[in-house]
């Protein structure tokens, strides 16, 4: 029901679609490969497992720490990869209770792709989990030590979004400090691939609010929206053609980007709440207050207020960035990758931080941003939405 809803929206076209050359080269590059996915069970890790359906590889390594979803993702890919399935190997944990360079030496992993991360605003509403999106974006996944000790390794890939540009929010600067952290590592093992595609945001995603518009109408329960904030979107099998595009040898020590004219208009949210709804066969009210309504009425509350670290619209890339054309007449862009930051000093002033205040402060100051905001109240914040 998603799949069509989300073409009936967005239309059937796949915008980055792989061609026949893409195709051939990946081909080649994943014969014999031993894959390591973390963060596998997700909206993007899950599609983007399943494509590699098309590919022959030795074995693939599934890690995440959500239980039930990877259950699932084992599940569709019994029916998808069939006797390819025996290769498939299934890891429920989170990143930071395995020892990661261990795990990549021991089982000789050739590619590390690592779509885990924390992505959302309410992750940020306190000190806790403000630090755990901080270690489980910027720090986890980079726990490999000595890239040079492990020689198996030829690809590493990591997925980063549209919010790293400008960022207001934790997640945005989390996502930012990553780009600036795969840098690092190109620079260190110049002989290694080392890549990173930049998102806008993926439509009926997990946790989305596409998809919670979604589920709230077919429950009947009501929902709410911001007045006046656009987004830019892509559909999920575009996002893993994007990610797939990102292993070519031509994005080496760069970040792929997908262009305006590439992802086309920015969608309004509280229009496309009302065509959602629309579509699931009922009638959009809108109010800014709850109130009674007929069984076939939907409710959509609108707000006026910007949530923390949201911006009105998206951009998807930096003005004093290099940009280079990925050869596909301006759909999609390359961005060296650049290191922003000194790692490791901000690792120590996020850690050694003591409440939400403070360390809010000090991501502001990293962010060279006066709008990054510093503090709300985090039951001001539970009421949006």
């Amino acid at each position: 029901m998603i799949s069509k809803l989300e073409s009936k929206i967005f239309g059937k076209n796949n915008r980055f679609q792989l061609t026949t050359k893409e195709k051939k080269e990946l081909k080649k590059d994943f014969k014999n490969s031993t894959i390591l996915i973390t963060g596998a069970a997700g909206s993007i890790g899950s599609i983007f497992t399943k494509e590699l359906k098309n590919f022959d590889f030795k074995k693939i390594y599934l890690l995440d720490k959500d239980e039930n979803s990877l259950a699932d993702l084992a599940r569709s890919l019994n029916l998808l990869f069939k006797s390819k399935v025996k290769k498939i190997y299934f890891t429920c944990c989170d990143l930071n209770s395995i020892n990661l360079h261990n795990f990549l030496k021991e089982k000789k992993i050739s590619h590390y792709f690592n779509f885990a991360a924390l992505k959302h605003v309410r992750s940020e509403e306190t000190y806790e989990s403000s630090i755990y999106m901080f270690k489980t974006n910027c720090i986890y996944p980079f726990n490999f030590g000595d890239l040079s000790k492990l020689q198996h390794i030829k690809k590493i890939f990591f997925i980063s979004t549209d919010k790293a540009v400008h960022p207001l929010s934790v997640m945005g600067l989390t996502k930012k400090i990553m780009e600036s952290n795969l840098s690092i590592v190109k620079n260190k093992h110049p002989k290694k691939f080392v890549s990173s595609v930049r998102f806008a945001n993926v439509s009926f995603s997990n946790g989305s609010l596409l998809k919670n518009i979604y589920e709230k109408t077919l429950d009947n329960i009501p929902f709410g929206v911001p007045i006046n904030v656009k987004r830019y979107f892509i559909k999920q099998k575009e996002a893993a053609n994007l990610c797939m595009k990102s292993l070519l040898n031509k994005c080496d020590g760069k970040i792929l980007i997908p262009s305006y004219k590439s992802v086309g208009k920015a969608y309004d949210l509280k229009k496309i709440s009302e065509q959602i709804v629309i579509e699931l066969g009922k009638k959009p009210k809108f109010v800014f207050k709850l109130q009674k309504t007929h069984k076939n009425s939907q409710q959509i509350i609108l707000h006026k207020k910007k949530i923390m670290g949201q911006k009105f619209i998206k951009e998807m890339y930096e003005k004093n960035e290099k940009i280079i054309d990925f050869g596909s007449s301006q759909l999609l862009f390359l961005s060296p990758l650049k290191k922003s930051f000194e790692t490791k000093l901000i690792n120590k002033k996020v850690l050694n931080s003591k409440n939400i205040y403070e360390l809010r402060k000090i991501l502001q100051k990293i962010s060279n941003n006066e709008n990054f905001q510093i503090f709300q109240n985090a039951d001001e914040l539970n009421k949006i939405i």
